[in-house]
């Protein structure tokens, strides 16, 4: 649907002003509500790693507001909503210059609910928690299970699911056992309020989960185990086009069921020592193929007692890559982990050989420093030196776009400075460059770069 800036901003403005008066909470009511804004300004340099393509630098705009209420008329049941929209203002590309036709400089995109659920606890007087509905689903550090809406960027994380949590207090343990069944489009209830209907992922996905998280086995340390079934049903679209964010573009859906295996520990058994280790093994079917991957990641930080908190951290990400000599696939998935977890330029690079968001076929070494520059400012200065795992791409089209000579996909250096002002204001800077390896085809190897400014405002 086209969009025009005046429908833009009647859309932005009435939605700003219905968030202006949230944040109230009625005493003695159980219906509490609040509101809260995000601007970004953003610059991405060479998406695709060739400056010579017309689309290759990005400069825009993201507005999004979100409004929220949860009526709890008991202590053991609620229902929450969530009301979200994002629009965009594309400086860059142009849009004659965009070669799928659709593109939106002026994009006011859906008004939709991003959360819709109930709530019940103590469930016959037992400690078993069920929430039902389109929910927000983090397990973990997020490694596999944050982002059901990838294609959307940071808009929406949703998973339409149901949860039951069993609390064992006795020996320390919590048990989650997940519904998934997500949508590939907005097309289905709760649509969008205006009708929009744009792709959120690749695919339809069915999945199962069981995970078990212990905190009183090994003191100071948490354990977590996981069973995770994963089914996916292409959205079959002409030439694999997707349309999100006012922006069409190609992405090839998956099909098959997948199984992980994982583990994952946290612990400060040591003084000033924080560890974290998580590994999966995955195996099934996808794409008709068989497949038997593997990943790990790991992260070692130590926290210095001086008055800026100063702290050093360093890491190891493991995530197998398909050897192109096998008929089976090796390639790990990262099922609903596509979202920007140590990088937000990676999400746009990675279409090169697999799709967006999605981490695949790699080695990455990290060491990191951050400080309390100030009460209200943190930065975090990083660096990441990455490898594929294989020559190799998720879909073979993508051949052409890496050398085959080589392995390392190049340094990465990273930067944040995160501030709150109040409980109402905060926001953060961002910049990341990238320096391509031998990898990539030697017509993407073009240095890029991420910047982004944040305000955001809450009520």
């Amino acid at each position: 649907m086209k969009s025009n800036p005046k429908a833009f901003w009647i859309v932005g403005l009435t939605t700003l002003l219905v968030c202006g008066g949230a944040g109230a909470t009625t005493e003695h009511t159980p219906l509490t509500w609040g509101a809260d804004l995000r601007l970004r300004q953003v610059f991405i340099g060479n998406v695709g790693l060739n400056e010579d393509s017309p689309i290759a630098d990005r400069t825009f705009q993201r507005y999004r507001a979100r409004i929220w209420g949860t009526y709890a008329p008991t202590e053991t049941l609620s229902g929450h909503a969530r009301l979200t929209w994002e629009g965009r203002h594309y400086n860059k590309p142009d849009a004659e210059d965009y070669p799928i036709p659709g593109f939106e400089t002026w994009y006011s995109g859906g008004i939709l609910f991003d959360q819709l659920t109930l709530d019940a606890k103590q469930i016959g007087g037992l400690p078993l928690a069920l929430k039902l509905g389109r929910q927000d689903l983090r397990l973990g550090n997020g490694w596999l299970v944050l982002d059901g809406t990838p294609l959307d960027g940071s808009r929406t994380f949703y998973l339409d699911a149901a949860r039951a949590t069993l609390g064992i207090d006795r020996i320390g343990t919590t048990l989650d056992l997940i519904y998934i069944d997500q949508s590939a489009d907005t097309g289905r209830f709760p649509q969008s309020l205006n009708g929009e209907l744009e792709d959120q992922t690749e695919q339809n996905e069915t999945g199962a989960i069981l995970y078990a998280q212990n905190k009183q086995l090994i003191e100071n340390t948490e354990l977590d185990g996981y069973v995770i079934y994963k089914h996916n049903r292409p959205k079959e679209t002409l030439g694999n086009i997707r349309i999100n964010n006012g922006s069409p573009f190609p992405s090839p859906a998956d099909s098959g069921d997948l199984y992980t295996l994982g583990l994952r520990a946290e612990s400060k058994l040591i003084p000033q020592w924080a560890l974290r280790a998580e590994g999966a093994y995955q195996w099934g079917t996808r794409n008709d193929r068989d497949l038997d991957a593997f990943a790990f990641t790991g992260r070692a930080t130590y926290q210095f007692t001086d008055p800026l908190a100063n702290r050093l951290h360093a890491g190891y990400e493991y995530l197998s890559g398909d050897d192109p000599g096998s008929a089976s696939d090796q390639a790990f998935d990262p099922l609903w982990g596509r979202w920007p977890q140590w990088s937000e330029l990676m999400i746009y690079q990675w279409t090169i050989d697999s799709r967006v968001g999605e981490a695949t076929n790699l080695h990455r070494l990290n060491a990191g420093w951050g400080i309390q520059a100030h009460p209200s400012t943190q930065i975090t200065l990083d660096y990441h030196a990455l490898w594929a795992d294989q020559n190799s791409t998720r879909y073979a089209n993508q051949a052409a776009n890496i050398s085959g000579e080589d392995r390392f996909r190049g340094h990465l250096a990273t930067g944040w400075i995160k501030t709150k002002l109040n409980k109402h204001v905060s926001g953060h800077l961002v910049a990341e460059y990238l320096w391509p390896g031998d990898y990539y085809a030697e017509n993407r190897r073009d240095e890029s770069f991420f910047v982004r400014a944040e305000i955001y405002l809450t009520w």
